[in-house]
């Protein structure tokens, strides 16, 4: 998921998600109409054999591959979200993961314990770095870095770079999105854990950084990926320009007490944000699909 992600911050003042207004953001839950497995315990003996593990911090991200297949079950195992499916004679996998670096990289690592995959594919939206990316073009990850902040200076401006990790076959996503019509390039991706919504510090942290997208899951994901010996690749649509300020109030700003986060959360306008997030969300993922589609 990108880094204005409404989902994970929506409360805007302690960093719990609240469900009941997740659901209004996402819009969909997805699985409609899908074959559901009995649940299995957490520590069954399975493995299944997969070539592709796509996965997505968000329901709404994984159906745009989700969708493309057939034979979709869901394996109903504690704690994680995870499907097989078949497209083109290809097996496949999908994983929710949840929005976050803590929360993704745990998936994960559960989802590993069941399936071993031969790659893995990481796809959802992503916040623009850099001002010469649009509404819906795909870039294609390269490298992802994980973002952290100065615990006794905790703001954008001491940002610092704790992990970075190299990623699988840009090049090769980058020729499959533009042949199928689609604005791609290839680029680095900032994970942050914490919104990132305000122009100014998208502008700063692409000056300081080069990263070109932010997004709160792929620097977690490739680390645990390739912890495990499997190469990794990332795909992500833009969501929101960098000079887009409609998610500007859930951006983290480590100056404000609760009180003033609360106030500008008031202030915001909600169902204009809504609105607003769901236009551009559904124009990331339609390009996400078309991709996919393609690539798959």
């Amino acid at each position: 998921m990108n880094n204005i992600n409404l989902h994970e911050n929506i409360s805007g003042m302690n960093g719990r998600p609240r469900p009941e207004l997740a659901d209004n953001f996402t819009g969909m839950r997805g699985g409609a109409g899908m074959r559901k497995l009995p649940l299995l315990p957490a520590r069954a003996a399975l493995c299944l054999a997969c070539m592709l593990l796509i996965v997505a911090a968000l329901q709404e991200e994984l159906d745009a591959g989700l969708t493309l297949c057939a034979d979709c079950d869901r394996l109903h195992m504690r704690g994680i979200r995870l499907w097989q499916a078949r497209r083109n004679h290809r097996a496949l996998c999908f994983l929710k993961t949840g929005v976050g670096p803590k929360r993704s990289a745990e998936r994960l690592e559960q989802a590993l314990a069941f399936t071993r995959p031969s790659h893995i594919l990481v796809i959802g939206y992503a916040g623009a770095l850099d001002t010469e990316l649009r509404l819906g073009d795909l870039v294609a990850v390269q490298k992802a870095m994980m973002a952290g902040l100065d615990e006794k200076a905790p703001d954008w401006e001491h940002a610092r770079m704790e992990d970075v990790f190299e990623l699988d076959g840009a090049q090769d996503l980058v020729r499959s999105a533009l042949s199928s019509g689609l604005h791609a390039r290839a680029g680095n991706v900032l994970t942050s854990p914490y919104v990132l919504g305000e122009p100014a510090h998208k502008l700063f942290l692409h000056d300081k950084f080069g990263a070109s997208i932010v997004d709160m899951e792929t620097a977690a994901l490739a680390r645990v990926s390739l912890a495990g010996g499997i190469p990794i690749s990332c795909m992500r649509a833009i969501s929101d320009e960098t000079r887009d300020t409609f998610l500007a109030p859930f951006s983290y700003d480590p100056s404000a007490g609760i009180p003033a986060r609360a106030k500008k959360l008031a202030g915001a306008g909600m169902a204009h944000t809504l609105r607003q997030w769901r236009e551009h969300a559904s124009a990331a993922r339609e390009n996400l699909a078309r991709f996919l589609s393609g690539y798959l």
